[in-house]
């Protein structure tokens, strides 16, 4: 596992992780989904919809929503931009951002929402414009879907970083967890997503923090920092 004077960029996922996505009491991903889907006659349980967090929105509905997957995710997509300005950060999110920026790590984030979404959500938090992050991308952008590490690599190579051991990946999925781990990065879970602990750590990650706004003690207590 690197250690923290050797990290040069961590890579933070978005809803769950970084972004609180409740909306109204409750998850506005999963909740776009499950009426995305039964408005146009399909039924996926929410289990399942909960496994896929994490994964590039487009590829979940096309996988589970037939021939009707155009329109369910059209839906889907407008319900997300409808309520882009109704999602907050993590508590201390942007905190935690200055304190690795401070420390001279790069900070970036990764998402499998569609760009038009992910863009209306960062303008909305204004992370680009306070220089909170140096980049960001989604699985759009880069043409795969989680657990493939194409964003992770992708960013790395944006932002000059060419050692994967010198890059941590923070997730509030399995699926994400396992991106980073298949990066080559330290890669930890977070407790603020709808994915228990018992899930994530059945997907190996280095370790478990309850919320992001744990991972400065976490780096200092590990003499990361």
């Amino acid at each position: 596992m690197a250690r923290a004077e050797r990290l040069k960029l961590v890579v933070f996922d978005m809803a769950g992780t970084t972004i609180d996505d409740v909306v109204d009491g409750v998850p506005l991903v999963l909740k776009s989904y499950d009426d995305a889907f039964r408005r146009h006659g399909v039924t996926v349980p929410m289990e399942v919809l909960n496994e896929q967090r994490g994964r590039d929105k487009w590829t979940v509905i096309r996988e589970l929503g037939g021939e009707r997957a155009g329109e369910i995710f059209a839906y889907f997509n407008g319900v997300l931009l409808d309520n882009a300005d109704r999602v907050g950060e993590i508590r201390g999110a942007g905190g935690v951002f200055r304190f690795l920026r401070g420390h001279g790590i790069r900070v970036a984030l990764n998402t499998g929402f569609p760009r038009e979404v992910a863009e209306r959500i960062l303008g909305h938090l204004g992370w680009e414009r306070e220089g909170l992050i140096d980049s960001w991308t989604c699985s759009e952008e880069v043409g795969k879907s989680r657990p493939d590490p194409a964003m992770i690599h992708a960013l790395m190579g944006r932002l000059g970083v060419e050692d994967p051991s010198r890059v941590m990946k923070i997730d509030d999925t399995a699926k994400g967890i396992e991106e980073g781990l298949n990066g080559g990065a330290v890669t930890l879970g977070v407790l603020t997503g709808t994915q228990t602990r018992e899930r994530l750590l059945r997907a190996g990650p280095h370790g478990i923090i309850g919320s992001v706004r744990d991972l400065p003690d976490y780096l200092e207590t590990m003499g990361y920092v």
